[in-house]
């Protein structure tokens, strides 16, 4: 044994702590856990398709190593600074993977914007993007991700004022996210997916909503935390931090793509 049961503990908690405060995966889209920590398929449950296959649950890994003084110091900081640093990494990994998986299967056209981007031109998309979500069935306030650039233009001045709160409101957004990409591209160029939702869910409170009623979740089999691979040839620890887990979109027409030209 590498590493004491307190000792795993706490890093674990560290995992999950962390993992919940970086993952924009996390925090804007509802999980249910699968219950079985070995399963490799789920049920897609696509309203659209009900013939689609089943959905592999792939496993994400973030090796690292630390020396045995790390991991038996008297106290486990220096073992958790390296657990939180490989746990940001995980999410980031998650979300690179999730969003634009969102993005690609979203369902029906995408909403264009101009170059320009005035307030205005967002504003007469997205208000299309609230009544497609709407007339889905999705009439709970939504959640919005963007990239940096999207979030720079949702957030400009008009008349020394920021138009985000009126953009939001008009649009039955009561979550925003950023992340650093939504489409697996790094054009530079605004991207925002608006989720739809039943639930009237907190922002960031996803985690703890009820995946059943929404477009989208994450199946999850093994939750985001540590494990121990063994020693090294350099007599170092071999650790890692994991995920299991599979995206599930259970409804495309509740995902709306607005994209700059």
């Amino acid at each position: 044994m590498y590493l004491s049961g307190e000792r795993m503990a706490r890093a674990n908690q560290q995992v999950q702590e962390t993992f919940e405060q970086t993952c924009v995966a996390w925090q804007a889209i509802p999980h249910w856990d699968t219950g079985d920590p070995g399963q490799s398929y789920v049920r897609a449950d696509d309203i659209n398709n009900p013939t689609a296959p089943a959905l592999p649950l792939t496993l994400v890994p973030v090796p690292f190593k630390v020396t045995l003084a790390q991991a038996i110091s008297p106290t486990p900081d220096a073992l958790l600074s390296q657990v939180t640093a490989k746990t940001v990494e995980l999410a980031r990994l998650v979300d690179d993977a999730v969003l634009p998986h969102l993005r690609a299967n979203a369902k029906g056209a995408d909403l264009t914007i101009a170059a320009t981007l005035k307030a205005q031109e967002i504003l007469d998309q997205l208000i299309p993007a609230r009544a497609r979500v709407e007339d889905a069935g999705y009439r709970a306030p939504s959640c919005l991700l963007t990239n940096t650039p999207g979030l720079v233009k949702l957030s400009q001045l008009d008349g020394g004022y920021s138009v985000l709160d009126p953009l939001l409101t008009t649009a039955n957004v009561n979550s925003l996210h950023r992340a650093k990409t939504i489409d697996g591209t790094a054009t530079g160029k605004v991207r925002i997916l608006l989720l739809g939702r039943r639930q009237r869910i907190a922002h960031g409170g996803a985690a703890e909503a009820s995946p059943g009623e929404e477009p989208v979740d994450l199946a999850v089999s093994v939750f985001p935390s540590l494990e121990v691979v063994g020693e090294t040839s350099t007599n170092e620890i071999e650790l890692s931090v994991r995920i299991r887990y599979a995206t599930r979109i259970t409804d495309a027409g509740g995902i709306v793509v607005i994209k700059e030209a």
